[in-house]
This record gives C-alpha cells, structure tokens and sequence, in this order.
C-alpha cells in the first residue's frame, strides 16, 4: 500500500525490483497503487512505463484480463509502442484468444518486434 513517506520513485524501484525477482502479485500490487498517482500530462510517458510494466505483472501472474486491459491502456496512449503490441497478442492468446491475437501480433512484427 502506498504510504505519504513513500515517493513514486521508491515504490517504483521496489515494485521492479519485485518484478524482476518474479514476485508478480507482489510488484502488481504497488504498480497499481503507483499507476493510480501518475495520470498527470506532464507525467504521461512515466505513466505508460508504470502502465505496461504492471501489464507484464499482471501477464506473468496470470491475471490475463488485468493484463490485456492494461495493455490496451498502454496502446491507447502510445498506439506506437511495438511491445505493447507484443504483450496484447501474447496475452490473448494465452487467454486462448488466438483469431483476436492475430492483429496485435502482426503489428508488433510490422514494428519490428517478434516473438
């Protein structure tokens, strides 16, 4: 739970380090908190960081409809982000969505970025 004695960037670092000790349920958590308090404008692109990194949270923790609502968040801002539209495919498809994950993951190899 976020606290006032705890500033985005701590929570930041710890939700990645979270992250990429494979606690997924643990880092999604604090990036939730954290993605709910920097909506701001002048913060968007930390914005769609915090957003996508909590998607991958979300994806590896299996929280499959969590993780594509995220992505699409993501992809709403930055219809650009070739990951992102990586991850939508990827999480459809592990949804067993395969017909809907045909488009995502064909943009993200149109942008570069394969499996």
């Amino acid at each position: 739970m976020v606290t006032t004695q705890s500033s985005p960037n701590l929570l930041w670092a710890r939700a990645h380090g979270l992250f990429d000790a494979g606690e997924f349920d643990a880092a999604a958590s604090l990036l939730a908190e954290l993605a709910s308090e920097v909506t701001e404008p002048a913060t968007a692109t930390d914005a769609r960081t915090v957003r996508l990194l909590l998607a991958r949270a979300y994806y590896h923790s299996a929280q499959l409809h969590r993780a594509e609502a995220e992505t699409r968040a993501v992809l709403a801002a930055d219809p650009a982000d070739a990951y992102a539209w990586l991850l939508l495919g990827r999480t459809l498809e592990r949804q067993g969505r395969h017909a809907d994950a045909g488009g995502p993951l064909r943009m993200a190899a149109a942008m570069g970025v394969d499996r």
